[in-house]
């Protein structure tokens, strides 16, 4: 599960279970970028999501100008009024949805409500997750990237509940994709994960978070889950420190929202409206209902 378990539940993946199987629904909205957008995107679609988010003068669109103030009064309220941002600042306004949501993801996956997870139950969404990456059903996963027209990379989507991926479908994100997957799971360093690593790693896990016990309270779920989800928030922050001081600016911490705001803004009127925010599709794909953030180290 590791590093990411939380960021995937903000990306409101809807997990439905039986057995050792689960079906995992399309998100209706982009996942959430790195920045103070993080969070934002729950279950609800992306036009519902922004217009309540942005849309102070609730006349149904969202003015380029009204997106700037918001972004600026999340900022002022993390900084307490400061010029800069710092890393702590930056966890402590991602919190609030960490701590509402993890209690939910464990609601989840508890099948029996009994209030402990098992390791079958722990294990069951990552493992039907795997099977969506064993595309061959080979019981092994290639950490080869695929390769895309025009020969662009293209990391298959990792994604189940934890570091194994960051959304429903389509291609891997970045950083969250199929190269963490690999890195994590692939003991042997052979540029493959095979069933039975993979399966190491998970009981592995499970151990660590449960203190070797047989089950999993949510106390300890929360407990795991909140030192991955600090770790996934250093380096988003890192991402977003271009120039490094260890703070973000206003801009650097709006620079992704803004990209977003650019990206949804279609005629380039300065402002999203309902309809814009509506996905587009090409060829049966969504197109601007994904949002993808930068890879690490990237722009």
């Amino acid at each position: 599960m590791r590093t990411n378990t939380i960021v995937a539940l903000l990306l409101g993946a809807a997990i439905v279970m039986g057995g050792t199987a689960m079906a995992i629904a399309q998100m209706d909205g982009p996942p959430p970028p790195d920045g103070p957008m993080q969070g934002l995107m729950h279950r609800d679609r992306l036009s519902d999501r922004l217009l309540s988010e942005f849309d102070v003068n609730h006349d149904g669109k969202i003015s380029h100008a009204e997106f700037n103030n918001v972004l600026g009064s999340r900022f002022a309220s993390a900084t307490h009024g400061a010029k800069l941002m710092t890393a702590d600042q930056f966890l402590a306004m991602h919190m609030p949805d960490f701590q509402k949501h993890v209690a939910e993801m464990f609601h989840r996956i508890d099948w029996n409500g009994d209030g402990r997870l098992t390791l079958e139950e722990f294990a069951a969404p990552q493992r039907a997750h795997f099977e969506m990456l064993d595309r061959e059903g080979s019981g092994t996963v290639s950490c080869k990237p695929e390769r895309r027209a025009g020969g662009r990379a293209s990391a298959p989507s990792t994604s189940a509940y934890g570091s194994r991926g960051r959304r429903q479908g389509g291609q891997g994100t970045g950083g969250f994709g199929l190269a963490r997957f690999c890195d994590e799971n692939d003991l042997s360093r052979d540029g493959q994960v095979t069933r039975a690593e993979f399966e190491r790693v998970v009981a592995k896990d499970f151990g660590a978070a449960s203190n070797g016990a047989a089950v999993m309270t949510l106390a300890q779920f929360a407990a795991y889950e909140a030192q991955r989800y600090r770790d996934t928030n250093a380096r988003m922050f890192k991402r977003l420190d271009k120039d490094g001081d260890g703070k973000l600016s206003l801009a650097e911490f709006a620079a992704t929202s803004e990209r977003l705001f650019a990206r949804l803004d279609r005629n380039h009127d300065g402002t999203i409206t309902a309809d814009e925010m509506k996905p587009q599709t090409h060829g049966g794909r969504s197109r601007n209902a994904r949002y993808e953030p930068p890879q690490e180290g990237t722009d």
